[in-house]
Order: C-alpha cells, then structure tokens, then sequence
C-alpha cells in the first residue's frame, strides 16, 4: 500500500511538473493510464502548472509533427529512388531505328522548325542540358553520319559568364574543338537583372548543321511520328 502512496505521489508531482499522462506511465513503470486518472481527479493545477502542462503539450505535438514530417521525408525520397530505378531499369539496348525516334522527338521539342525563311532551313538545336545535347549529336552522328567538320556549334551565354570556361565546358561535352564554337552574348530583358548567378552556369549550347535537305528530313521524320500515331 505504501508503495503505491509513493508512486501516487511521485505521479502528482510529475503532473504538476508538466508531464503528460504517457510520460509519467513510463517514467514510474506504471501500465494503466486509468490508474492515473483515479489519481488526478481531486487534484487541482494552478494557472502556472495548468501553462506548464499545456506547454509541454504543445512541445510534443510539435515534436511528433517533426517526426511524422521527417518520416515522411525520407519515405517519400525512398519512394523516389525505387521509380527512379524502375524507371532506369525499363531501358535496355537502343536499337538505331529507336535512337532515330529519340533523336526526331529531342528536335521535334528543341529544335528551329520555321519554314518562313529559306535562309533559317538549316538544323539548329539548343539547349542547356549536357546530356541532351550528348544524345542529340549520337543520333546525327550514328543515324545521319555527319561529316564532323559539317557541324557547328554557338554559345549563348549572359554577362556573368566566362566564354572561356563556356567553350571548354561544351568542347568537353560535344567533343568538338574550342575553335568550332561561336559566342553569342544576351541580355535577359525579361528577367529585368534578376537571373540567378548560377541558373545556366556555361550558357546554351547551340549544335548546327547548315544543310537544308537534313532540315527537310528532320521534318518528314516529326510528321511521320505525327502520322503514325494519329492513325494507331
């Protein structure tokens, strides 16, 4: 009996310090929280340990938001990572007829398409990404078989930007010699000066073949993919 006495005691002390009803069963080793409501029921906080205990409540939720948050974090970047592979592993051997499609598509997206002028229908092809323009020159380089001296490449970089270090980086990437690459400076009228510094930190690669009958061809093989999945 006396030990229970001390263990309602301890318990009552503990509630006026602020614990909750779990912290209390588990710092006293106690089961049943009806055990405690019996031992509360006559008590009364004053208005600081009434602040006190909605205090610590409050911490706790917060802390178990935080938690459920940082599970949830880490679940779902968990989850990322399981698609991204599933994604990943869904590729395997990419015939040529496959790199022709993937190539037709990449232009399809980011390449000049205008017939307007006959001095634009040449194949000019942008972009910022290195590995776009990695594939993009395999496909005109193992499906077309273009003469490497045939292709050219441009630049576009803003002020913040080395044309130095522009050109190694993208000599680096395409494989073609610093010397190929003209540069071409802008000026971000509708970003008004606020770019980030770093958003495009070696520019736009442009990769360009001055062949009017490939532009032809680049789009016969968009409309042919139009066709055929049109009809399907």
């Amino acid at each position: 009996m006396s030990s229970n006495i001390h263990l309602k005691e301890k318990a009552i002390f503990l509630r006026k310090k602020g614990r909750s009803y779990s912290q209390i069963l588990k710092e006293l080793n106690l089961k049943s929280k009806g055990t405690l409501s019996a031992w509360f029921k006559d008590i009364q906080l004053d208005k600081k340990e009434q602040n006190l205990l909605q205090k610590n409540q409050d911490l706790a939720v917060k802390r178990g938001l935080k938690k459920f948050n940082s599970d949830r974090s880490k679940r779902i970047l968990n989850e990322n990572e399981f698609e991204r592979i599933e994604g990943k592993n869904k590729i395997e051997n990419i015939s040529n007829k496959e790199l022709l499609l993937i190539g037709a598509c990449l232009y399809w997206g980011e390449g000049s398409k205008s017939e307007k002028k006959p001095n634009s229908h040449a194949i000019s092809f942008a972009n910022s990404d290195p590995n776009m323009i990695r594939v993009f020159l395999k496909f005109i380089r193992e499906i077309w078989n273009t003469k490497e001296e045939k292709i050219r490449a441009g630049i576009h970089i803003y002020s913040n930007i080395s044309p130095d270090e522009a050109k190694k980086y993208w000599s680096k990437i395409t494989m073609l010699p610093s010397d190929r690459f003209y540069i071409v400076n802008q000026v971000s009228r509708a970003s008004q000066g606020k770019r980030p510094y770093n958003s495009l930190p070696y520019g736009t690669a442009v990769i360009r073949i001055n062949s009017r009958k490939l532009f032809f061809r680049m789009k016969g093989l968009i409309q042919g993919i139009i066709d055929k999945l049109s009809t399907s």
